[in-house]
């Protein structure tokens, strides 16, 4: 997406408290409320769909950070560390087991995503078509890099990140209807894009390793919470 650099609006570090607090509700209602006896199913549904917010947000953000970051293999190097540290609370809280190789967390898809941004970069202003094809090829098997790793939201996952990638230089209305349309299986998922319209290209006050570190550590929480509701975890 274009900067707007609107005087007024939502920055990048409000966008990114949008995306925790709709994820820590998400992952409250998956890993703890749904463990409760006396649990309400609509109200389990609500937090849920509530929670779909937050992964457009987050693809939105990866893009913008792979844009202005200042070294893109650090930036793929925090993610990379954080996705492991963060693979056992995930497993925890999630599936209640400290081993579970059918799902990965959320930084093992914003790393397939970057390194697929990465590639396709090298080829921006390439548009023979051995290049287009080049393209398609890099894209399709980073989608199936994500299948095949069952990171979260899977092949779905990374070709959002893409888009965002390719939809970023579009005006900002096309760029929102495609959004929605992308998003509109998870009925609440394009609710993501009114906060995004009112993004103002401006980074805000950020506390960079909080971002990076609230995802293991409300995870890693829930988790053991989880483990005193059940008892148990599994191996």
């Amino acid at each position: 997406m274009r900067a707007l650099h609107r005087n007024q609006g939502i920055s990048a570090a409000v966008l990114k408290w949008i995306a925790v607090g709709t994820m820590i509700i998400d992952h409250f209602a998956a890993a703890i409320y749904w463990q409760m006896a006396d649990r309400n199913g609509e109200l389990y549904e609500l937090m849920r769909r509530i929670g779909r917010i937050s992964f457009p947000i987050y693809c939105f953000l990866l893009v913008e950070g792979f844009f202005h970051t200042r070294n893109v293999y650090w930036y793929l190097r925090n993610c990379l560390l954080f996705a492991v540290i963060s693979e056992i609370p995930f497993n925890m809280a999630i599936f209640g087991r400290v081993w579970y190789p059918y799902g990965q967390n959320i930084y093992f898809t914003l790393c397939l995503g970057l390194c697929a941004l990465i590639c396709l970069d090298k080829l921006r202003y390439q548009y023979k078509i051995k290049y287009l094809l080049m393209k398609l090829c890099i894209i399709g098997a980073f989608a199936y890099a994500g299948e095949l790793l069952a990171v979260d939201y899977h092949w779905k996952g990374v070709l959002f990140i893409i888009m965002f990638y390719y939809t970023r230089d579009m005006q900002e209305w096309a760029r929102n209807i495609i959004g929605v349309c992308a998003f509109a299986y998870e009925i609440t998922a394009p609710l993501a894009f009114i906060p995004l319209h009112f993004y103002n290209g401006k980074r805000g006050r950020q506390h960079k390793y909080f971002f990076y570190a609230v995802y293991p550590v409300h995870l890693l929480i829930f988790g053991l919470i989880r483990l005193y509701m059940n008892g148990t975890l599994t191996g």
